[in-house]
């Protein structure tokens, strides 16, 4: 049975206190831009996280904010609004939207031309949702469990690997973090987070990884 919204209040994650944080973005170790991160609780009792990031490099920017709305239902998370906006200067504008509808376990959703209507499974994340549900195993101490993504209309089944602790440099000092790590074989790709031990776990530093080459280092400056 799902539970309304207002029945989230009572259901208290670990990981469900507000936050919010800042990052410098690299590139090889070029600071390329900023970005941030909020948790946040509403007025009726569920949550929302929020990313932002504002990217110059070179020829190319790149400008993206994702948001997503969530309650909680006993050890579930449930997404109810996923949205993603981004403004790219090689590519046209686009807009991925997702909404679920947990009451018929059903998923609607769109991205440019194309739009997609998906049955839902309890314990289905997106992809911001998916980083409260890490920190909240790594701060209870339980072990991070395969966590499925509906994602543009498709479902990624994601595996992380806890790599050890490891000391990082941030704006606020050298930082004691447990790393994990998503290898995502099927895409030649990989993301390292680094979770703040001594705070809550907040993500402190994100790596994303590809075909054996750095995209981007997100690492925090403030919380």
């Amino acid at each position: 049975m799902i539970t309304s919204p207002l029945a989230a209040e009572e259901q208290q994650f670990s990981a469900l206190k507000p936050y919010s944080i800042t990052y410098e973005v690299l590139h090889e170790g070029d600071d390329v831009g900023t970005a941030s991160r909020q948790l946040t609780q509403l007025s009726n009792g569920q949550w929302q996280i929020s990313m932002e990031s504002d990217i110059s490099y070179y020829f190319l920017s790149d400008k993206r904010r994702e948001t997503s709305r969530f309650m909680i239902d006993a050890e579930h998370i449930l997404p109810l609004v996923y949205q993603r906006l981004s403004e790219t200067s090689l590519r046209s504008d686009t807009t991925l939207l997702q909404n679920f509808d947990w009451s018929n376990l059903t998923e609607q959703g769109s991205y440019k031309d194309a739009k997609w209507t998906q049955p839902l499974k309890i314990g289905y994340l997106d992809q911001l949702t998916q980083v409260t549900m890490i920190r909240e195993h790594l701060m209870t101490q339980k072990p991070i469990p395969p966590i499925d993504i509906s994602y543009r209309g498709s479902i990624r089944h994601h595996e992380f690997k806890v790599i050890g602790e490891e000391i990082i440099k941030t704006g606020k000092g050298d930082i004691r973090t447990a790393k994990v790590q998503l290898n995502e074989k099927d895409r030649d790709r990989k993301t390292n987070f680094w979770f703040a031990l001594e705070d809550n776990m907040l993500p402190v530093q994100v790596q994303r990884i590809k075909e054996g080459e750095e995209q981007a280092k997100l690492v925090a400056q403030d919380w």
